[in-house]
């Protein structure tokens, strides 16, 4: 049975084959990512739920689009120092110089599982993972964990239920993250609990967009998120008044356009408007003042190609004025008496 044992070299959101893969081979994708890279075929084809041929042209798909590679020995040899020995970092984070997990004894660890109550700890972290428990690795790294960074059983349990949540639940991973956060000023059950809400609402907000978008068989490309964050945490706005702006883009120009909804939601963010009613207000003048410009241009284009408006519009045949027809009677009658006057005179 083929074993695979991959590492990610490459943001897949980053690549043209991301945007067009299919769903068995975005599901491969997930399947490596929750197992860290290593997976028995078998267990891929039962995750993904298609047959071998299928799971081998995903692999190929995504080895030449550089995400998956081949680890070598040398990087075995890494992450066995990073997993197991003193430099327990988190890979993905270039914000924060962590500390390093120091191991410890056996007694050491026998005395933080009995202060700390972790013995229950460990079996639920073993339920998540479908294990019937953990391994005395896993026992003694989340052991060191808890004792060297302070993390209460709480803490440990909320974090491995948010994971297992997004799929990528397992000891290495849940380690990393603890140290990244804990970094990061995530460091009491209360700040996690506030961490993990956000991220929930992100998921929710990020489910919501695309159904807003009528986005369903792709995922949101790396640019259309940092729009996406961009509206909601520096402009503060919901899904309520970004979908106004889709409907506006969409009966402007026909389609959907990240690049024309932020210029909407800019110009709404630089006036002020914070709710729906004062976004619509606005949009309404800022429509106005385009139709006035568009109006003046037009104008100015017309006066240098010589036209000029006339004060009075030309008369046409069939227009008729009953008193300036009246005035004409009675001066040509004035004038006719007058001539027969002076005849007679003769």
């Amino acid at each position: 049975m083929t074993r695979y044992n991959f590492k990610f070299a490459k943001n897949p959101t980053d690549t043209e084959e991301f945007s067009e893969a299919s769903t068995h081979e975005l599901k491969l994708l997930v399947a490596l990512y929750a197992s860290d890279g290593r997976c028995d075929e078998e267990e891929l084809i039962s995750r993904v739920g298609v047959s071998r041929a299928r799971v081998l042209s995903a692999i190929a798909l995504w080895q030449e689009a550089g995400v998956l590679v081949e680890r070598s020995e040398e990087d075995e040899k890494n992450i066995e120092t990073s997993f197991y020995g003193n430099k327990l970092i988190d890979e993905f984070s270039e914000r924060t110089v962590l500390g390093e997990l120091e191991e410890e004894s056996a007694k050491e660890i026998a005395v933080t599982i009995r202060n700390n109550k972790l013995s229950s700890l460990f079996d639920e972290i073993a339920a998540m993972m479908h294990k019937t428990m953990l391994t005395p690795a896993e026992i003694r790294r989340i052991s060191e964990l808890s004792s060297q960074y302070g993390l209460s059983e709480e803490y440990i349990a909320t974090l491995a239920a948010h994971l297992l949540e997004e799929n990528m639940l397992s000891v290495g991973i849940l380690i990393k993250r603890a140290i990244n956060l804990v970094g990061a000023g995530v460091a009491n059950a209360e700040t996690l609990s506030a961490y993990v809400s956000e991220k929930e609402k992100e998921k929710n907000d990020y489910i919501e967009y695309k159904r807003i978008f009528g986005i369903y068989e792709r995922t949101l490309s790396k640019r259309e998120r940092e729009y996406i964050s961009k509206w909601s945490r520096e402009f503060g706005y919901g899904t309520e008044i970004v979908a106004m702006a889709y409907d506006i883009t969409v009966i402007n120009i026909s389609k959907l356009s990240f690049a024309y909804m932020d210029k909407l939601l800019s110009d709404w963010n630089s006036h002020g408007c914070k709710t729906l009613c004062e976004c619509e207000i606005r949009y309404e003048e800022n429509k106005r003042e385009n139709d006035m410009l568009a109006a003046e241009k037009k104008e100015k284009d017309a006066a240098r190609r010589g036209i000029k408006r006339t004060e009075k519009p030309t008369k046409r045949y069939g227009d008729f004025d009953p008193e300036e027809a009246f005035r004409l009677a009675l001066e040509r009658s004035f004038a006719e008496s007058s001539d027969s006057g002076n005849n007679e005179s003769k």
